[in-house]
């Protein structure tokens, strides 16, 4: 009977703090302001943010605002896993996600030679829930210094590969792909350990669909954009989802663009991108849609813990494209077409 209570409170608590999420409206009115403050001011007065903000000045930098913002939503995530016997595969999932994060954060300051810059946007909050000593991290000036400060995480074996160039510039982008397909892998054993039948299938359909819309929107963005060869494309890929195999041979098959883009389309994920908005965009659209979807209807907490961090970080992305729009001054309604809403 605990189990079920604690299954019920994780998906009564996470559809609660979804319910006061910012609404379109919200979103209308933000894209209007003149200034970063007046956002800010907006966010204190007629929004859930005024819980943590209401102490925050006006004039705060946008890069602090985005930490604190983050640590809010941490601190939800670790509200809703309190109510879970134990490390499950998506709060796994989730940590090393927020891992991933702040180690690119950090390798990209290396990159540029300004690795001690680190020290100002380091999340304390997560320094306490992550073998990674990211508070030492910002004293690193080297590669084999970045190895050492890993060694007792599995991240080590992953960077060890991606050496810098001889000016101290790493692929970035490289690194990124590596980290992801390296946390999916660890994903996708902890949930083939799952007993349940059910539920090992339940979460590994949303993992492989969540990974196709990404991998269908790289696709679309290196063979349009960059003109990339289909060897190319491949090794930008996400290693997982339904995109694989003789799947992914007969698309990429294909010579032209166009013919890509029309095999993309028969898929199931195609066929939903008309819909969904535009197709470089597809990955946040799609995910966004189906993560709401679940959060209201899915009996599987997990799936629900997930859903709930998907669409969290979604509005965290949007009201840091709204500031960034009214910094810059772009008109309001530039603005509010970029928002996942």
């Amino acid at each position: 009977m605990a189990l079920i209570n604690s299954s019920s409170a994780i998906i009564a608590k996470a559809r609660s703090k979804y319910g006061r999420r910012l609404k379109p409206k919200d979103f209308q009115a933000l894209v209007k302001c003149e200034t970063c403050g007046e956002v800010v001011q907006y966010l204190k007065t007629y929004t859930h943010f005024v819980t943590f903000l209401d102490k925050v000045s006006n004039d705060i930098h946008r890069g602090n605002l985005e930490n604190i913002m983050r640590e809010r939503q941490f601190e939800s995530f670790l509200t809703l896993c309190k109510y879970n016997t134990g490390e499950t595969p998506v709060t796994g999932y989730l940590f090393r996600r927020a891992e991933i994060h702040e180690l690119m954060k950090f390798i990209t300051l290396l990159s540029i030679d300004r690795p001690h810059e680190y020290i100002f946007t380091l999340p304390m909050y997560l320094d306490l829930h992550t073998d990674i000593h990211l508070s030492k991290l910002s004293k690193i000036s080297s590669h084999s210094g970045l190895l050492s400060a890993l060694a007792e995480t599995s991240y080590r074996d992953v960077i060890k590969d991606f050496e810098p160039d001889k000016n101290g510039k790493y692929d970035l982008a490289a690194i990124e792909d590596a980290l992801i397909n390296h946390s999916l892998k660890l994903l996708y054993a902890d949930i083939g350990r799952i007993k349940n039948k059910k539920d090992r299938a339940q979460l590994t359909e949303l993992f492989n669909t969540l990974i196709d819309y990404n991998n269908y929107s790289r696709i679309i963005r290196l063979k349009k954009f960059y003109n990339m060869s289909n060897d190319d494309v491949r090794g930008h890929l996400l290693g997982y989802g339904s995109f694989t195999g003789r799947k992914l041979d007969r698309m990429l098959k294909k010579d032209s663009f166009e013919d890509v883009e029309r095999a993309l389309h028969e898929t199931s994920i195609g066929k939903k991108s008309m819909k969904l908005g535009p197709e470089s965009e597809m990955a946040l659209h799609g995910s966004f849609e189906m993560c709401r979807h679940q959060l209201y209807f899915s009996t599987n907490p997990d799936i629900v813990l997930l859903a709930f961090s998907v669409l969290a970080e979604t509005e965290l992305s949007n009201v840091i494209a709204v500031v960034e729009g009214v910094r810059y001054s772009m008109k309001p309604e530039d603005i509010y077409e970029t928002l996942i809403i």
